[in-house]
Order: structure tokens, then sequence, then C-alpha cells
């Protein structure tokens, strides 16, 4: 059978950061289906131009039986808009949608957007199999009771089936067809799934058990993509990368064996904690090809931090930066403002320990309440000091959104503070020309944060000005 999967991308939306990159669930959806005998197509939205018209064109000419599209709960209208073009041409497709945003609310999405048929709630490789052996059978998208993962309409309401079990053996699937991606986007590799630790905004997507592949199955994933791709620059998108140190030991010694039989050293990065940061693994790390390290820091408050489950201090942040630094890599650090309890004091301490801790970059983020998350359920019912402002997705963006308040801390004031933390970071050390460039870089993104502050302002004012005239009527 023939399926077309979507990555989409925000419509007139300035995000430059999240462009160049392939997606990885798609790259894996996508061999899977392919080694099970049908024909996918990949629409990468995001890193090539996918308009109404094109979309269009794409389903008359390669007549799919299935439009499947992923996507984080920003992106989610602009799926179903997807989906929307899609059954206006050919009712007869099936659309399917999956990603963080439908395994949290699965049956909500099929009330909120008719235009998509049913949702996937978690991995997708099996159920997008089972989906399309019973349609090939002639099934409807109400009769799929029996496939494991989804929610779809029946019997004028919605019906979810029951969670399906993780995948154990990730040695069984094939590597990421990054051919049907566009020419020149970068690629990454994933060396386990799901994420042992609690951290309260996060979603943990693909589950709290680490699944790890084997050291051999990544090592033949990287040799793959360099003898098909050229690729010799490779970036690890594990949320924890190496922790099971078993497996990183035996990882290292066969890379660094790799590298001395191809007479050149693979490169390579990743993600970690700060709480697991240790010079001598950093230093032979270092030695096997990685040169960057990205560390999740998110709060300089350390009450703030034992709040959201983070395990780990401030100092501890500073330690391994300085740990990852002095083993010769750069070190990445990721703040988020808008915790459960933030103050202006707590985000000041967030503003200096960014500043501090000399990481050779930083990402300043804004609290998004994403569903699925513990910060979703406090937001919803006014716990720690949260107000909920919106439940339309397309503002629940980390960087640009607004779902979020705090007591003591509007919209407008974390957005300052977002915008501060950066030019900080960048005045305290000394860091002028970096400035200069992250400006040119991300000056769409930079004119959107300051058109945001100016727009927030607008709004604070004009609530004073009907509070004002409210009052002078009253009186």
């Amino acid at each position: 059978m023939k399926i077309t999967l979507l990555h989409p991308a925000i419509k007139n939306y300035s995000q430059t950061h999240r462009r160049g990159s392939g997606h990885l669930g798609l790259g894996y959806l996508a061999a899977y289906l392919m080694r099970e005998g049908h024909e996918v197509r990949i629409l990468d939205a995001k890193n090539e131009p996918v308009t109404d018209e094109i979309l269009r064109e794409h389903v008359t000419k390669f007549q799919p039986e299935i439009f499947g599209v992923t996507s984080m709960t920003h992106e989610i209208y602009t799926a179903a808009e997807a989906c929307a073009v899609v059954k206006r041409s050919h009712p007869e497709i099936w659309t399917v949608v999956g990603g963080a945003h439908t395994s949290a609310l699965p049956e909500r999405t099929l009330q909120e957007f008719p235009s998509i048929d049913i949702v996937v709630d978690g991995e997708g490789e099996i159920t997008m199999t089972e989906m399309l052996a019973a349609k090939a059978q002639g099934a409807r998208p109400q009769d799929l009771g029996g496939v494991l993962g989804i929610a779809f309409r029946a019997n004028g309401g919605m019906r979810k089936t029951g969670k399906r079990p993780w995948l154990e053996d990730l040695d069984a699937l094939p590597f990421p067809a990054w051919e049907l991606f566009p020419h020149g986007i970068s690629w990454g590799v994933m060396s386990a799934r799901g994420c042992p630790f609690g951290c309260k905004f996060c979603q943990r997507v693909l589950g709290r058990k680490m699944r790890l592949r084997s050291v051999d199955n990544v090592l033949a994933e990287m040799g793959a993509l360099e003898e098909r791709l050229g690729e010799r620059d490779i970036w690890f998108r594990d949320e924890t990368f190496g922790l099971n140190r078993h497996w990183l030991d035996e990882f290292l010694q066969k890379l660094n064996e790799r590298n001395r039989c191809k007479g050149y050293v693979l490169a390579w990065g990743c993600n970690s904690r700060v709480n697991v940061a240790d010079f001598e693994w950093y230093r032979r790390m270092k030695e096997a090809g990685c040169y960057r390290v990205s560390f999740g820091v998110e709060s300089g408050d350390e009450a703030i931090l034992k709040k959201i489950c983070k395990e780990i201090t401030p100092s501890m942040a500073v330690d391994a930066i300085a740990a990852a630094q002095r083993a010769g890599l750069r070190a990445a650090a990721f703040f988020i403002l808008g915790h459960p309890g933030e103050s202006w004091r707590t985000a000041l301490k967030t503003m200096r320990l960014a500043a501090k801790c000399r990481a050779d970059s930083i990402a300043v983020g804004v609290m998004v309440p994403y569903p699925g998350t513990e910060v979703w359920g406090m937001a919803r019912h006014g716990q720690d000091g949260y107000k909920l402002l919106s439940e339309d997705w397309r503002v629940y963006d980390k960087y640009f959104g607004g779902a979020l308040a705090v007591d003591g801390l509007s919209q407008r004031q974390l957005a300052l503070l977002q915008s501060l933390t950066y030019a900080w970071y960048f005045l305290y050390n000394g860091k002028f020309r970096q400035l200069k460039r992250f400006a040119r870089k991300f000056r769409r993104e930079s004119w959107t944060m300051v058109k945001r502050l100016l727009r927030l302002r607008r709004e604070r004012d004009g609530r004073r000005e009907t509070a004002v005239g409210v009052r002078e009527k009253t009186a």
C-alpha cells in the first residue's frame, strides 16, 4: 500500500532554529513500513515548501491509502489543516496523526479536529503496520478495535483502544529512511528510547523505562550514515546519552577501534545530565570524537529544581559544564523560566546562573504546560501559582508561546526575562562577537521576541485603560 508521511511546519511563523534536521520518528516509521512492503513518501515541510497546492498535487499523483502526520502540541492545528486539504480532495484517504500531542490527548484531538480520522498514542511502527493490514482487508476506521494504541470515532462517540506495549528489541528496527528526506539536512541517531527521570515539565513520550540498542547496532547505523549519506558528524538524540556506563564503556572502546581502522575520527555530540557528569568519561568521549555535550539545567534556584524533580543543584550544573570544557568539549546549557512557584527572585537566579555557568551556548525557553505533563495538571487546577491563559494549542511554543502565567510574573514579564537572560549571558561573558552572530543568525526570532513584548505591553496598557474607564464610569 502507499503511505504519505508529513513533517509539518507552522505557517507564517519564524522558527528557523527548528529547520535543518530530519524527523527521526518519521524516518523510523517510513523504514519499518518499507520493510513490510509498503511504498512510502515523506513531505518535510520544515525543510522544503509544502503548500496546500503542492500537497493536493502530491496526493492526486501518488494516491496514498493513508496520509500520516506527526505533531507536537503547537503544530496540531497545522497537522489538522493538512488533513483537511487531503480530505477535501480525496475523502477516501485515511488521515492519521501521531506524536506527542495525540499521545497525551487522543480523544480530545478527534473532538477538536474532524479532519483527522485516527490518532496514534505511543510508538507507531507496529500500530501503523496493523492499521494498513486492516485497511487492505477492507476495514473502515471504526473497525480498528483490534489495533492497540489508537483512537477513532465510532457509534457517534470516541473509542480508544488499549495501550500498546513499548518495543523492547530496538535492534529489530531498520535504520531510519533518511533517503526520503530533502538533501542537506542533518541526521540523528538514538541509542535508546525512554527516560527514567521524572521532571514535571516533561511528557516522557517514549516512556519511563530506558530501552537500549546494542552498541554494535548503533555503530552499524553510524557506518551506514557515513556510507549512504557521507555523514561524519552525528548528533545523538537520546534524552540522556550514555546513562548506562557499561554500555558507554563498550561504545567508546569499539568506536575508538573503528576510528583507528578508518584512519580518522568520526565527530559526534550528545545530551547529558549534570548529575551524571564525570570528567574522566568526558575525556574518553573527547578522545572518541565527541565535540559537544548539552545539559538541561532549567533553573538557578535550588528549591525550584527540587520542586520540578530535576534531581540536580545549581552548583552541580556549574561543575558539570566546567568538567566537560576541561575535557575539551563544548558545553551547552538549556534553561526554562516559569517553573512552579517561580518569582522574580528565582527567575533572576536563573538569569545569573545562565551567565555564570560559562557554557559555550545557552537556550532559554518559557514554560509551556504541555498536555500529559504534571505542569499541565498544575496549570489547569491553578496550583503552585499557575494561571492557564489559553488552551489554544497554537501558543504552546516554548520560545514564542503564551499559554501560562505565574503569580507575580505576567506573560510579558516572562518574555522580558527570557530576552534579558540571553542579553546578560553574552554581556557578562564578553561574548560581543557571539552576540552579533547570534542576533544575525536568529534575527527573525529576535524580531519576533521584540514584537511579542510590544504586543504584550499594548495588551497590558489596553487592560489598564479599560479598568480605569470602568472605575470612572462606576464613580
